[in-house]
């Protein structure tokens, strides 16, 4: 799994017990590995930047090779029956019901002798969804709770939420909500790689706890045409790019640190809304700034119920999509839809996802 971020592949080895949606997975193995000059060539894409077609094919092909050649090199690389594959989301366009996530999966099934699940978005686009958010399934089979409702949230380039009625029973599906709520690293980044040179992220936060509250980021963050589309709402890059950053920047002064810390609010404010007040309700964080020490912090203060870290429940936090997208995968193989069409919006998606079967 790459997210929107690109900061690197997140490598989940997944063992799976039963079958469709009374399945359990439990993590095996982890690995995350730096996409190194690959990051460029995909960030390039995803800008909309023009790129050669014979170029594109280069990078669909070496970062397929790059997702075989990181595989293998793990412990438990022979023991896999099968690979399930997201690929990079180049273009998001939810409103022509269309999404592309860039992947040559063919690198991965000869490296590995493995059959290949990967393209899981297009089902739920061409049944007239948004193919997005396509967690909320496996969120309830990795986090369901027989006494708990839970909202699952995922800190990374977006912020998305899936929110989980209490209950483990199949009657609770049609219950399951989720959404993208606005930015999360696409501006924490952004925004760093502007105000401090050659600094690509805020490593656990420490740059933005340098800061002090005194700006509101939040309103400015909201003008963006993204907080005007009906809910459910989802978003990538197309609406949060370096253009957006900047105009974020040119909004408002202050000083690096104070403008980061504002930001680590305002993202923490625009969660704690959508969670909304009830103590009863546990919030779980998971996604790489789940480690950003600041913005935990201000999600705690900000929310009015038990705030876990997936790590508390068994699920590293970085782990929490690719975990994810072996679920989805495995429910894909057993003949189960992995979208729900009161987030998606699509109308009978059927069974998601291609697969290349190299096992005869």
């Amino acid at each position: 799994m790459t997210g929107t971020s690109l900061d690197g592949l997140d490598i989940a080895i997944v063992g799976i017990d039963g079958h469709g949606l009374n399945l359990s997975a439990t993590l095996l193995q982890q690995g995350s590995f730096n996409l190194g000059d690959l990051a460029e060539s995909l960030r390039k894409l995803a800008d909309d930047s023009l790129v050669k077609p014979s170029e594109i094919l280069q990078i669909q092909r070496q970062f397929g090779m790059f997702h075989a050649q990181s595989i293998a090199s793990m412990q438990h690389a022979q023991q896999l029956d099968a690979v399930i594959v997201h690929g990079q989301t180049i273009r998001h366009l939810p409103e022509k019901n269309m999404s592309w996530q860039l992947i040559d999966p063919w690198p991965i099934a000869r490296e590995l002798d493995v059959s290949v699940c990967y393209d899981l978005r297009q089902a739920d686009l061409i049944a007239g969804g948004n193919g997005a958010p396509i967690t909320p399934l496996a969120d309830w089979i990795l986090y369901r709770d027989p006494a708990h409702r839970r909202v699952i949230a995922n800190l990374g380039g977006i912020c998305n939420i899936t929110l989980l009625p209490a209950g483990v029973s199949e009657s609770s599906l049609t219950h399951i909500r989720g959404m993208d709520i606005g930015p999360c690293n696409l501006l924490l980044d952004g925004l760093v790689q502007r105000l401090f040179d050659g600094v690509p992220f805020d490593e656990a936060g420490r740059l933005a706890a340098k800061g002090k509250s005194g700006l509101d980021l939040l309103p400015v963050i909201r003008d963006a045409a993204f907080f005007q589309r009906p809910l459910p709402r989802t978003t990538g890059r197309e609406d949060f790019d370096g253009q957006w950053v900047a105009s974020v920047l040119s909004s408002v002064k202050g000083s690096p640190y104070d403008l980061l810390y504002a930001a680590v609010d305002a993202v923490a404010r625009q969660l704690a809304k959508e969670v909304g007040n009830d103590p009863s309700t546990q919030l779980i964080l998971a996604g790489g700034s789940s480690q950003h020490v600041l913005l935990v912090d201000r999600i705690r203060e900000h929310v009015r119920c038990p705030v876990l870290l997936s790590d508390e429940l068994g699920i590293p936090v970085t782990m929490r999509e690719a975990m994810g997208m072996a679920v989805l995968g495995v429910l894909s193989q057993d003949g189960v839809p992995i979208t729900l069409p009161q987030i998606t919006g699509a109308r009978t998606p059927g069974v998601a996802g291609a697969w290349i079967n190299t096992k005869q």
